[in-house]
């Protein structure tokens, strides 16, 4: 019994054992991915421009067996992993790339579809970890704005980089560079970076390099700016030019740097490119202003004339075919006839032409005639011309066959055509290449212009009406009223003209104006409307105008006056009617303004002490002053007795006065300084004194030009020698204020102004 116990244990723990064998080899055919989290990937960046992106993702599978796996993306066709290789460990990092050009967030599934062993057995895949989720960021690329990929070295320039919105920007400069600004703007959900790089002063190629950072933390395709630098610029003319006669070249430099330059051309102008038309060295000095850097360069400037052609006008053959030869080194030819060599043979008489060519595009072309010799040319000229007075003309003869001639006038002239000034008779002599001559004459006549002259402009009172007369009987007429007869009659305004040519085709004009006056009769003329000052009166003239019968009969309405001159010294419209003798009415109004006049009081007569300065005032503001004594001031400070008067004038010339009488007493005599006095050492007029008699006290104060007290005294024997502090003042004018009590105790007060001289 103990026995078969022992055997069933054994039996227990082989099938335990078995079991466990069993289930460990069931897990180590399981197929999964061993992480537990998606992935999340930056697009590549810091190399060529893709959004192609690499990751690994590990999965696991059999242990000590060789086995395989598909998998697929978003559902899309399967792939073998490993490259349809057996995998032979437990884990195994497969590599699998990922696109995203959708510029967002881009999740991609990657889903476990088979998994098999070697010998075909199918592996069971995990139904929680069949598939892992890897999210790609968009890729960003900073632009870099167009900028001179050729500068100076040691110079600034400004560059604009162009990132998203929320992106942060990162640049490197190389080695010597420095950054002198830094600046950002958000425009159109884009960030501009404007920056300026101060360059290094060693020359070569260089570079900067611009990053964007997202707001995922990815960093972008690095751009890289390439820079040359250089010392100097170059300045480049181009290859020598080769012009035509006549023609114009435009030389311009091509700089290789972009900078602020003048310019110097070796013609003395100053523009940036200049017109040629001469041979010669032209040579440009470029400056650049920033620096001061020069550089000169030359180009030479050929001109060509055209290939001379050595064909007569007209050629004369004798029935025998004629051969033409105008062979020039280096051109080409097209003639008439479609030939191109330089000879061409000409057997019939015709006009002809040819086109030469020159090597350097300049051409050259002749047409002639070739004639039969029996053939001659025929001269003309008009048997009789008729001339106008003062007109001139040019006298050409015609010949029917294009050829150069010699020219005889009876004038003496050797010209093909003369001018015509006056009359006579006009002979040529003209003579061909082969000597043959032929004569024709003009007889000239000259006339005088016909005098028209319709008269004066006038008017045409209602109903009126008048004839214009063009005179020159026997000539004919042209009216702008379409009338062609030498007399027409006007009645209505306007302007009239009338063109008359007379037989020998000479013609002259006059034009007049008519005012038509409708509905008048004749017009009364009262001038402007008149304005005139408070008080005053204007004198009304009327003046008639037009043909009314006599005698007039004038009527002021409202006024009580029937005289034809009026005094009007009131304000408003007064209306004039006249009469005339056949009952005929019309009417004139004038508007008189009365304009308000000024009102000046220079109040009662004065009587003041004596040799005190009184001052007069006119009280009346924003008016020009004239006073009795020639000032032009509003007031008047005066020390004489006597009568003052002042005329005020306003705006409106208007005018008002009023006078006053200011008398001094003789009671107190005269205590005051004198106008002047020269401080300069002479013993004479050194000091200034208080001149005057009967004084009791005195208090005199001098003040300079600028209201500073210079100099006071109290004591009359005290005078003034000029200084302040010790020190002489300037020549100048001063002002003073003097407190006199006189003997008797009357108290007055002066002040005024005296000169320093030296």
């Amino acid at each position: 019994m103990r026995s078969l116990v022992k055997i069933a244990i054994r039996l227990l723990s082989i099938i335990l054992l078995l079991s466990i064998y069993l289930h460990a080899n069931a897990q180590d055919d399981i197929v999964e991915f061993s992480s537990t989290s998606s992935k999340t990937l930056c697009p590549l960046n810091n190399g060529v421009v893709t959004s192609l992106q690499t990751s690994s993702l590990e999965i696991s599978g059999p242990t000590d067996k060789i086995w395989y796996a598909s998998y697929s993306i978003n559902g899309g066709p399967s792939e073998n992993m490993n490259g349809g290789l057996g995998i032979n460990t437990s884990i195994f990092d497969f590599e699998i790339s990922f696109r995203n050009d959708s510029k967002k967030l881009k999740t991609f599934t990657v889903q476990i579809e088979k998994a098999w062993l070697e010998d075909g057995t199918q592996l069971t895949i995990s139904a929680n970890d069949d598939s892992r989720d890897v999210t790609v960021y968009p890729l960003t690329k900073p632009s870099v704005q167009a900028y001179e990929n050729k500068i100076k070295t040691n110079s600034e320039e400004d560059y604009t980089v162009i990132i998203g919105m929320n992106s942060i920007y990162k640049g490197e400069l190389p080695t010597g560079a420095s950054q002198m600004s830094y600046n950002t703007e958000v425009i159109d959900a884009f960030k501009y970076i404007n920056f300026r790089i101060k360059w290094q002063a060693e020359a070569g190629i260089t570079t900067f390099k611009s990053i964007e950072k997202t707001g995922f933390g990815c960093n972008s395709d690095t751009i890289y700016s390439n820079i040359e630098l250089k010392n100097e610029f170059s300045v480049d003319l181009g290859d020598d030019r080769n012009i035509c006669s006549g023609e114009t070249v435009t030389l311009t430099p091509a700089i290789d740097l972009k900078s602020e330059y003048t310019y110097l051309w070796s013609t003395g102008e100053t523009s940036e490119s200049i017109e040629v038309n001469k041979i010669g060295e032209y040579e440009l000095s470029v400056t650049d202003t920033r620096d001061n850097q020069k550089i000169t360069n030359q180009v030479n400037v050929n001109v060509h004339d055209s290939p001379p052609i050595n064909i007569d006008d007209v050629i004369m053959m004798d029935g025998s075919p004629i051969q033409l030869d105008i062979q020039k080194e280096g051109c080409t030819y097209l003639w008439s006839t479609g030939e191109t060599s330089s000879k061409i043979e000409i057997s019939t008489p015709g006009d002809f032409s040819v086109m030469i060519t020159s090597e350097y595009g300049c051409t050259n072309s002749k047409s002639f005639t070739v004639k039969d010799q029996s053939s001659f040319f025929t001269l003309n000229l008009p048997n009789i011309i008729h001339m106008c007075a003062q007109e001139t003309m040019t006298l050409s003869p015609y010949m029917d066959i294009d050829q150069e001639y010699t020219y005889e006038w009876s004038t003496g002239s050797t010209e093909r055509e003369i001018e015509i000034s006056t009359e006579g008779t006009y002979t040529l002599k003209a003579t061909d290449p082969n000597g043959y001559s032929q004569t024709a004459s003009s007889k000239i006549y000259y006339h005088s212009k016909p005098i028209v002259d319709l008269g004066d402009d006038f008017i045409l009172w209602d109903g009126e009406s008048k004839e214009l007369n063009a005179q020159n009987t026997g000539a004919s007429f042209k009216w702008s009223t379409s009338e062609m007869s030498q007399i027409i009659t006007v009645n209505s305004g306007g302007e009239f003209w009338v063109n008359v040519i007379d037989e020998y085709g000479c013609a002259n004009a006059d034009t007049i104006n008519v005012d038509y006056r409708e509905g008048e009769k004749f017009r009364i003329e009262l001038g402007d409307d008149r304005s005139i000052c408070q008080g005053d009166s204007v004198l009304i003239i009327p003046e008639i105008i037009g043909h009314p019968v006599s005698p007039l009969v004038y009527n002021w309405v409202d006024q009580n006056h029937n005289d034809a001159e009026i005094y009007l010294k009131e304000e408003g419209n007064f209306l004039l009617e006249v009469t005339d003798n056949l009952g005929n009415i019309e009417s004139a109004e004038i508007h008189i303004t009365v304009l308000p006049a000024p009102i000046v009081n220079l109040g009662e007569d004065i009587i003041d002490y004596p040799n005190l300065e009184q001052k007069l005032i006119a009280n009346v503001d924003n008016v020009s002053y004239n006073w009795s004594t020639g000032e032009v001031s509003k007031s008047i400070t005066i020390e004489n007795t006597g009568t003052y008067w002042v005329e005020v004038i306003n705006e409106a010339q208007c005018s008002a006065r009023d006078s006053i009488y200011v008398k001094f007493l003789n009671d107190y005599p005269f205590v005051g300084l004198p106008k002047a006095f020269s401080p300069n050492g002479d013993s004479h007029n050194d000091l200034l004194f208080v001149r005057g008699i009967d004084i009791d006290k005195i208090n005199l104060m001098i003040y300079n030009r600028l209201g500073k007290k210079v100099f006071e005294t109290s004591d009359i024997n005290q005078g003034w020698d000029g200084r302040y502090n010790g020190h002489i003042q300037d020549m100048d004018s001063y002002y003073y204020s003097l407190d006199i009590t006189y003997t008797n105790g009357v108290m007055r007060t002066k002040t005024g102004k005296f000169s320093l001289l030296r």
